[in-house]
């Protein structure tokens, strides 16, 4: 498939998490999607603080926020602590299991679009950042990055 192209309609699927694993494993050559119904009464109030109703809204990851997090994050990239395969499995973890989430004070620069961002404490930080798409009622995988405790860095 030419990288230049768009996505065409007809690669578009939802997939399992199982095999979103292995399309990452394969370069995401098709558009895909996860969807997971589950937004908590926590994410409902801290939301609703904002003026944002997130009832009804979906946990989307699609292959525009894997290339994204792959190219500034991944294992070609220049990050200090690159992404791993075993590292975007614990995403759904995160989001159920996280220490803190917020929304942040920086949108999206593309979309500008507000974001949630999760954090968690698994050996060290890891951050899973979703998009607001108030339009599609989704919360959509923007990135995820990790980086070492204040600890591991001997601050």
């Amino acid at each position: 498939m030419d990288e230049k192209k768009p996505f065409d309609k007809k690669f578009n699927k939802k997939v399992s998490f199982e095999d979103f694993v292995h399309l990452i494993d394969e370069n995401c050559e098709y558009k895909f999607s996860i969807v997971d119904d589950v937004v908590d009464d926590e994410l409902l109030k801290i939301a609703a603080q904002h003026g944002i109703d997130l009832k009804g809204y979906k946990h989307v990851i699609e292959t525009s926020g894997v290339r994204h997090s792959e190219k500034r994050h991944g294992i070609q990239s220049n990050d200090r602590l690159p992404l791993s395969i075993e590292d975007y499995l614990l995403i759904p973890y995160i989001i159920r299991n996280r220490d803190k989430v917020e929304i942040s004070t920086t949108k999206t620069k593309r979309h500008n679009m507000e974001v949630l961002v999760y954090e968690k404490l698994i050996g060290m930080s890891y951050y899973y950042v979703e998009e607001i798409r108030t339009g599609r009622k989704s919360l959509a995988f923007h990135t995820l990055y990790k980086r070492k405790t204040p600890l591991q860095r001997g601050v």
